[in-house]
């Protein structure tokens, strides 16, 4: 199981898990892309245009101007950042730690099966990876409309994510229906991990959308092969 650190870095507060052969983890609120990358120096940040998609970019195939909602890395040097402010980041990594990356998924995500394309890329298969639930906004704090409780009818764990909640709302469970699909995929329950954080309910650390709107404040989630 990992067990991430509090770090300082320039008076900013970083939650990270290292070792000779990988680093992971999230800023806080006040970290910016800037503040990341002297932390990282001379390591190149890789961004993404994220879209909501279940679109996932080998590090090979990396270009400043790509579009997509995940990184793949199989080589160390870079580091892949994924941002988000209630959405779900994932991290993933191989048992000798030749592969790793984090992907994004909201429900977007989620509906469209990012974490099953995932497993697909996985070089060795996915039985052999470790995953990780970094800072996520959890169901208490999430109401949604009657539309995704249709739109998600087809999915197997459907009806153990929403919880109905007022009228015409439902509490959606992201980490849930994730969890499930992984499990549903064949990987073990102790390869899954979650930080435990809601994002709606730490309003000292880190940003929400749903809680504080358009903000443009953002987690930067990374992970990066040593």
């Amino acid at each position: 199981m990992l067990k991430l650190q509090t770090r300082h870095f320039e008076g900013h507060a970083m939650h990270v898990y290292e070792n000779s052969s990988i680093i992971l983890g999230f800023s806080e609120i006040s970290f910016s892309a800037a503040v990341l990358q002297r932390f990282f120096k001379p390591r190149p940040l890789m961004f993404l245009k994220q879209v909501h998609s279940a679109t996932i970019i080998r590090g090979s195939d990396w270009q400043a101007v790509s579009e997509g909602d995940g990184l793949l890395l199989q080589k160390p040097g870079a580091v892949a950042v994924i941002q988000t402010a209630d959405c779900l980041p994932l991290f993933y990594f191989a048992d000798d730690f030749t592969t790793g990356g984090v992907i994004h998924v909201g429900w977007r995500g989620l509906w469209l099966g990012i974490e099953k394309k995932l497993l697909e890329m996985l070089p060795g298969g996915p039985d052999n990876y470790f995953f990780f639930m970094g800072p996520g906004i959890e169901k208490k704090c999430y109401p949604v409309g009657d539309e995704l409780l249709q739109l998600f009818a087809n999915k197997p764990y459907a009806d153990s994510v929403f919880t109905p909640w007022t009228e015409g709302k439902h509490l959606l469970d992201i980490k849930k229906g994730l969890f499930m699909s992984l499990r549903a995929a064949g990987i073990a329950a102790e390869r899954i991990q979650d930080c435990g954080i809601c994002t709606f309910c730490s309003e000292n650390h880190f940003p929400s959308f749903r809680r504080d709107g358009a903000t443009g404040k953002r987690i930067f989630n990374f992970l990066s092969l040593l």
